[in-house]
């Protein structure tokens, strides 16, 4: 990126650090004056310029004024991917309120959980989401039916609750004109980004407009190099940081133009890009995993992207992916929508997350962790130990004035995440709860979530390490790894649930020959679960919290279980009498 580039972000951050007026809002109303008959967002068939984007937000902020909405009220926001979920974004980040970003993918009590931790008295549905909604209303009522508006760019399959409020024609009499400031600046909250919820609840992140415009010049400006002639592609829930922060923020704080797609589709994904021109797109790993893994096509070269950004691409399918779909540039991160502790690769280096952004505000910490216990291993003093060059530990970032940590609507979740007198008397960090290491070089690599690596016969079993092996068995789609208790024995075993891709079925033989080659004892899988498909979030991020529990009891679970028989050199069947054997002891793992 050379130092030049390097020196005018540290300037841009200084700006935004010190000035403090840089908001989404602000950002709009300036790229509409700047850029106005420009392409600002790409939706199916419909092309917006930033005039029209700004106009259409100012018609939001004017109606939900309107009706009440102040700085710091908290307005529910469930809808799929379309240009008025970030209409809604900048209309109400005008008035200085708040959008709590709903999964549309929820259901039932996650569905209700998440309305309710956001505070919010309002909400915006659009018609495709009606259903769940109205079954959640009608379960336990959170948001009054006058205090829903919906949104009807596409008929629903059900009739809008009674007494709630139809938006689009309320939208029709709203002014255009930009709205009387609101006294707000870039610490300001704009929005409520939720957790995936892999091993729980979702939790509500509280995110600013310095987080908004920082992802947009740190990973859209530096990271990528986007600038005015881009257009960056993203077919990420936009009510997650990939395409809320990091999509949205890279296109508008930099003046490209946006396309979206309603739901990302690994048949449709490549015509997509081609078809709306997009120089890079935002990406999640298992997306790559989707599309190494489909039939090849016609645009997988004919398309003009040359880098894209995202995170939890495994090395297994780096430069797989590459080659395949002629890709120049990965810039792969680590974040997370809540931390503050941020890497991003620059240099190219296959499977690394990359090294820290800015030399000046480095706050990251590897401390020693011991898997068995579950506890930082600490010296004489009772502080942690740093790990040397290569050694796995527990990624920490430093909260302090340039790298703070919001946290979440709920303070005792927020707790639950720092530490404190980590390295010294009074120092405070946040806790990523992941495992990474560090090269010479300053290079950081993902190793696995704490609580997904285990001990297995003394040693330290990475199912993110597992996994990128099982993934090269030939005809693998899909792995997921995780660990097991067999009763009588220490620690947790090895199970990897498989999805086969079409017309694949498992060999046991072969893929005990494979794992038997390629791992060491203690980290092949004793237990393997065919199924026909894994469960993801709505961010593509593999459950465990099911797998975990039903582990390889063949009566809790209808898909085909296989058990690694040392003696016959496969895998075996698991049965209810192979699974008694194995419980009580008279079979060994």
């Amino acid at each position: 990126m050379g130092k030049l580039k390097y020196y005018g972000l540290m300037w841009k951050y200084i700006r935004l650090l010190v000035l403090k007026k840089e908001t989404l809002g602000r950002t709009t109303e300036a790229m509409a004056a700047k850029r106005g008959d420009a392409t600002c967002l790409l939706f199916e068939d419909e092309r917006i310029t930033f005039a029209e984007f700004n106009a259409r937000a100012n018609r939001r902020a004017h109606l939900f004024r309107s009706v009440g909405v102040n700085k710091g009220d908290v307005v529910c926001l469930l809808m799929e991917n379309r240009p008025e979920f970030l209409e809604t974004l900048a209309g109400l980040s005008k008035l200085g309120a708040v959008t709590a970003g709903i999964n549309y993918n929820l259901k039932g009590q996650a569905l209700i959980h998440s309305l309710k931790i956001s505070g919010g008295s309002k909400a915006i549905v659009g018609a495709e989401c009606l259903t769940t909604f109205k079954e959640a209303m009608a379960e336990e009522a959170c948001i009054a039916p006058q205090d829903t508006f919906v949104d009807t760019r596409w008929e629903a399959d059900t009739q809008p609750p009674p007494g709630s409020r139809n938006l689009n024609e309320l939208l029709a009499e709203a002014s255009t004109e930009n709205p009387a400031r609101v006294a707000m600046n870039s610490n300001d909250l704009f929005m409520l980004i939720y957790t995936s919820g892999t091993t729980g609840m979702p939790k509500a992140a509280k995110v600013n407009h310095l987080r908004w415009y920082s992802a947009g010049i740190g990973m859209g400006w530096y990271g990528m190099g986007v600038g005015p002639a881009d257009t960056v592609y993203c077919a990420l829930p936009l009510y997650h940081s990939n395409g809320a922060l990091i999509a949205f923020g890279s296109a508008l704080v930099n003046g490209a133009a946006l396309a979206i797609s309603r739901r990302f589709s690994s048949a449709q994904f490549w015509e997509e890009v081609s078809r709306c021109g997009a120089t890079c797109f935002i990406y999640i790993g298992e997306v790559l995993r989707y599309l190494v893994n489909t039939p090849p096509g016609p645009h997988d070269r004919d398309h003009k992207v040359t880098r894209i950004l995202g995170n939890g691409l495994r090395p297994d399918i780096w430069e797989t992916f590459q080659q395949r779909f002629g890709i120049g540039h990965i810039r792969e991160f680590y974040s997370s929508t809540e931390g503050n502790a941020h890497t991003l690769n620059l240099n190219d280096v296959p499977g690394s997350v990359g090294t820290i952004i800015l030399k000046s505000s480095d706050n990251l910490y590897l401390a020693r962790y011991d898997v068995e216990s579950e506890a930082h291993i600490r010296d004489e003093k009772g502080f942690c130990r740093r790990c040397e060059v290569g050694e796995a530990g527990e990624l920490l970032g430093k909260i302090k004035s340039t790298t703070p940590f919001a946290g979440y609507t709920n303070e005792e979740e927020s707790n639950k995440k720092l530490m404190r007198d980590v390295f010294e008397q009074g120092d405070v960090f946040f806790r990523t709860g992941d495992l990474l290491k560090k090269d010479a070089e300053g290079n950081y690599f993902f190793i696995d979530r704490i609580g997904d690596t285990f001990r297995w016969k003394g040693e330290n079993v990475s199912t993110h390490e597992v996994a990128e092996v099982i993934a090269n068995f030939p005809g693998m789609a899909f792995v997921n790894v995780y660990g097991v208790e067999v009763p009588g024995t220490e620690g947790r075993v090895g199970m990897a649930a498989v999805t086969m891709e079409s017309g694949r079925s498992f060999d046991p033989k072969a893929f005990f020959e494979f794992t038997d080659q390629r791992l060491p004892s203690y980290s092949q899988p004793a237990f393997v679960r065919i199924k026909p498909e894994l469960e993801l979030t709505g961010t593509f991020k593999m459950t465990k919290t099911e797998l975990k529990s039903t582990g390889f009891n063949p009566e809790l679970v209808d898909d085909p279980i296989y058990f690694r028989e040392q003696g016959q050199a496969s895998y075996v069947p698991v049965d209810k009498p192979l699974f008694d054997r194995i419980q009580s002891g008279d079979l060994r793992v």
